[in-house]
């Protein structure tokens, strides 16, 4: 989708100016906007990965932003995806 990409590649460089920055570099002024980002994005059901099939229905249902639908593409394209185990008590 279009209307989302713009986030995933804000989610993508944020991401890797993070990394970058960890890692002992610095960025130019103009990049330092990216660490100061909250690309923090909604949890996966219970016992599920966020997959692309899974994000579309969420987004399509109104249950995610464009903001974070565009984040949550980044995320699983990156290979961040994880299953969340949500604890049962």
């Amino acid at each position: 989708m279009p209307s989302v990409d713009k986030f995933a590649v804000e989610y993508a460089l944020s991401h890797c100016a993070k990394r970058a920055v960890e890692a002992g570099h610095r960025l130019e002024q103009e990049q330092k906007y990216l660490l100061e980002l909250d690309t923090s994005i909604p949890p996966a059901p219970c016992g599920k990965a966020w997959d692309h099939e899974l994000a579309e229905g969420e987004f399509d249902s109104g249950n995610l932003s464009k903001k974070e639908y565009g984040y949550i593409v980044a995320h699983i394209d990156m290979g961040l995806a994880v299953v969340n185990e949500c604890s049962s008590g």
